[in-house]
């Protein structure tokens, strides 16, 4: 009794690999720009957790019958509040202005306001010192505000990226780009 043998015919895997091929070099392009949106969604989800941070904060002091400017809240890491609720640092350097007036300000803004897990952030003198910072965020004083760089992505000379823009004032959060000298 003769035996039939069963399996796939050369026909039958050459049709498989063409129509792999075809999905493949269909899907491919979808998935290549992955990373650019999931930089930006960690620009938006700080945005969003800074917001929500300095609501919460200002809710605070709201809640502790709104103490005089300069009172640290310890609940936020001992944030000093400024006249209108808003946090401003952990320390009273801002000469009587109770506004950011340095780098590790903004940081400490920054560090207490977000939970345990947020994207990791620096302390540089300028947007020059952002170039070639190796966290996901550089934090710059800039008059009363606070300046977040986006590093995660790229950082150096000449490249756009995507900052966050905290007004110590107002408690108010902003997007924004900027050209890194």
């Amino acid at each position: 009794m003769k035996k039939q043998q069963s399996g796939f015919t050369i026909i039958e895997l050459v049709v498989v690999i063409v129509l792999l091929g075809i999905m493949a070099a269909t899907a491919l392009p979808r998935f290549m720009d992955v990373t650019t949106e999931a930089h930006a969604s960690v620009v938006n989800g700080v945005e969003g957790s800074l917001q929500s941070g300095t609501s919460l904060y200002h809710a605070q002091w709201v809640a502790e019958g709104q103490p005089a400017k300069d009172t640290a809240i310890t609940e936020y890491g001992s944030l000093r509040t400024n006249a209108s609720g808003y946090p401003y640092g952990t320390n009273d350097n801002s000469g009587g202005t109770s506004n950011v007036t340095t780098s590790a300000d903004c940081v400490a803004v920054y560090s207490n306001l977000l939970q345990t897990g947020a994207p990791s952030i620096t302390a540089q003198a300028n947007a020059a010192a952002v170039v070639g910072n190796a966290t996901d965020f550089a934090g710059v004083v800039s008059g009363t505000n606070c300046v977040y760089y986006y590093t995660g992505e790229k950082s150096a000379s000449g490249d756009t990226i995507a900052t966050l823009t905290y007004d110590s004032s107002t408690g108010g959060i902003s997007q924004s780009t900027a050209t890194l000298p």
